[in-house]
């Protein structure tokens, strides 16, 4: 019994200082807390209040940068599309009552329409809807007046919700003056009856600008934003809203029927911009706690909290709190004090020991894989994107940015489609379209690199999880060693069929001459009166024997022959001579034109292009029922391109290139023409003819 009541003594011997220190923590923190509560209270809620006001405005800046990059990359899409069409203009003048987007005055105009493709956009819908199908956002096409830029083609909706065809931008606008030099222009500006977040482009003619091309999106999507400032929650009933500088609401206040707000705190907010400041109510004699800053637009963006909220806790509450939580912790040391051995503690301390030692191992595990896994990511011989949904860049490998001559930092601030030629762009966000429904999609390519080389590629993409929001992982690889070696094989290859083509030249002049010569002299004896009957058909005998040879070794290398007015020539003159010969058959009108074509031409190239242009002629005559055919071939620098059309009755490219059974002959001049790193682009429809425009 003894030994038990000094067990009880020692236990309280060795826990009673942290008892004592425990309850003396206690009172002395509730005496603090009692006494700093009334004082910084409005201060930490001020703090907190101005945090969510710069949030909100952080929020509205972020929309508007992500909306300026889409309507830069909105605009590459609809430049490219536009350019996809020649215009021109009617030779007849239409009158226009023309309306000032800013003043709404209007004055009649007499301007000559713009043709797209050969039709007239005033009025057309179908160019700005095929942007919005795309991209999203608005689209327009303007036509230059004295004015100013009048839309002849939009989707941009004026207030009684009609196309606003007919409104100008005046010349005094800052868009205009951008345009006016040729520049195009970037940023906030007033569209009809709305601001938007805009991109202009200049439209050449002739060397003129005749007008100008327009994508963008509303500055404010007024929902989106009343549906974000919803999910924030202020205390119990605080609330934001947003105000214009006329101090009309642009986000109403979420919870109006409990909390008033009237036009004295419409003022008084205007006059504290960039504070907090504590406002009472002479309608509900209400005290509110109010913070306030304005954007660089001029709205004011408000943050409200009745003053009670942050006072209805008394004194009394926090004392009788700390007085419950104290008799708590009092009673749960007693409790441990009395049931905790020596043996116990040192258990437990032998198994936070293990514990720790465990939780290292841990950690270095996972560090090492963190290790591997980055080592294995940043030295893979693939370039790696990846990029959420709208195809901004958010992690890249070292390959990637050794390969485009970019900084890791300047890649991860561009949009993945930034890094595609103007060519590749409506193809990749097709592509990027099938990624996203097929969770995965392979495809060909090309990169342009920051020195604005082309580098032909393979891109796999599929939509993965990243820090828990669905990204487009894509792994790409470099095809230009392998087309390089492609080029390599088949230009050997077109080099031996070359030889074995002279060698066969050779064989009919030294084989096939002979033996027509010796025919020719037996001929000749033939004819003459001194050989008998005997001996002449003797002659005739030889004489058959040596046709036969002939014959035979003509019909063995005949169709072997190469086009040697190309080695003795060059290509132009073989395309010459091959157009007047099908000129003379009176089937078609061929017109041949060659510019800056150089002699030293390399001769794989020259044969492969003879190759070409004598397969579109043969097609044109066998399936087009063309009266007239057009070649141009032109030289700038290393760069060939080369023009083929005709008038004929034209055909769905893309059927005949999927299907399998016909488009043969197409299908070998792409073959031949990326042999030598060309590229191909066909363009055809039924009843409008065809084209194709190769370039090397």
């Amino acid at each position: 019994m003894k030994n038990k009541k000094n067990n009880i003594y020692i236990k309280f011997q060795l826990f009673y200082p942290i008892l004592i220190a425990l309850i003396l923590s206690l009172v002395l923190f509730t005496f603090f807390m009692v006494r700093i509560a009334g004082n910084s209270i409005y201060h930490v809620a001020g703090k907190n209040m101005m945090l969510e006001v710069h949030t909100i405005k952080k929020m509205f800046e972020l929309e508007k940068v992500l909306k300026l990059e889409k309507v830069k990359s909105n605009l590459k899409v609809a430049n490219k599309l536009f350019k996809d069409e020649k215009i021109s203009f009617s030779i007849n003048k239409v009158s226009i009552s023309a309306v000032n987007q800013l003043t709404l005055n209007k004055h009649k105009v007499l301007i000559k329409p713009m043709l797209f493709g050969g039709k007239s956009l005033l009025n057309s819908n179908t160019f700005p809807d095929q942007v919005h199908s795309l991209v999203g956002g608005t689209a327009s096409v303007f036509q230059k007046i004295d004015s100013g830029y009048l839309r002849i083609s939009t989707n941009v909706l004026s207030e009684d919700g009609q196309r606003a065809v007919g409104t100008y931008i005046p010349n005094s606008s800052e868009v205009v003056a951008a345009v006016e030099k040729g520049q195009a222009y970037y940023g906030r500006a007033y569209v009809v009856n709305e601001w938007y977040i805009t991109a202009y482009k200049p439209i050449w003619f002739r060397g003129e600008i005749v007008g100008m091309l327009y994508v963008g999106n509303r500055e404010k999507s007024i929902g989106s934003l009343r549906n974000t400032l919803k999910t924030l929650t202020l205390f119990k009933t605080g609330f934001p809203f947003v105000m214009d500088r006329h101090l009309n609401f642009v986000v109403s206040p979420v919870n109006p029927d409990k909390l008033i707000v009237t036009d004295e705190m419409k003022r008084n907010v205007a006059r504290h911009v960039g504070s907090v400041f504590q406002y009472k109510s002479q309608v509900n004699k209400i005290k509110y706690l109010i913070a306030s800053i304005a954007d660089e637009q001029g709205d004011y963006i408000v943050v409200v909290v009745p003053t009670k909220q942050l006072t209805e806790v008394p004194v009394s509450s926090i004392i009788f709190s700390s007085i419950v939580l104290g008799s708590i912790l009092v009673v749960l040391l007693i409790v441990l004090m009395f049931s905790t051995t020596t043996r116990r503690v040192h258990r437990l301390l032998n198994a936070i020991r293990l514990s720790n030692v465990k939780l290292r191992n841990t950690k270095e595990a996972l560090r090492h894989s963190e290790e591997n896994f980055e080592t294995i990511f940043e030295n893979s011989s693939d370039e790696i994107f990846v990029t959420d949904m709208q195809g901004n860049i958010i992690e890249v490998n070292n390959q990637a940015a050794k390969l485009l001559c970019y900084s890791k930092n300047e890649l991860l601030n561009i949009n993945f489609l930034d890094l595609m030629p103007l060519k590749f762009g409506e193809l990749f966000l097709t592509n990027r379209s099938l990624v996203t429904r097929e969770s995965g999609f392979l495809f060909d390519s090309e990169y342009v690199t920051k020195e604005g080389v082309f580098i032909p590629v393979e891109i796999n993409s599929r939509v993965i999880e990243f820090n828990g929001t669905k990204v487009i992982l894509s792994i790409s690889r470099n095809l230009a060693r392998r087309k390089e070696m492609e080029q390599k094989v088949l230009s050997a290859v077109i080099q031996t069929e070359e030889k074995e083509r002279e060698r066969f030249s050779k064989d009919m002049h030294d084989g096939i001459g002979p033996l027509l010569s010796t025919v020719k002299l037996y001929v000749n004896e033939l004819g003459s009166s001194d050989i008998g009957t005997e001996e002449k058909k003797e002659f005739v005998n030889q004489i058959n024997k040596m046709l036969d040879d002939a014959v035979g070794n003509i019909r063995e290398i005949s169709n072997n022959l190469m086009p040697r007015v190309i080695h003795k020539y060059g290509l132009v003159k073989a395309l010459e001579a091959f157009c007047n010969k099908i000129n003379q058959a009176g089937k078609i009108q061929v017109e041949f034109n060659a510019d800056n074509l150089s002699e030293q031409l390399d001769k794989n190239v020259q044969m492969i292009l003879f190759r070409v242009i004598s397969e579109l002629l043969t097609n044109t005559i066998k399936h087009a029922n063309a009266r007239k055919a057009n070649i141009h071939l032109q030289q700038d620098g290393e760069n060939i391109l080369l023009t083929f059309t005709d008038n004929g009755i034209g055909f769905d490219s893309k059927e005949v290139m999927v299907n399998k059974n016909t488009g043969i002959g197409l299908k070998s001049i792409i073959s031949r023409i990326k042999s030598i790193n060309g590229t191909c682009e066909i363009i055809s429809a039924k009843g409008e003819g065809f084209k194709i425009v190769i370039e090397i």
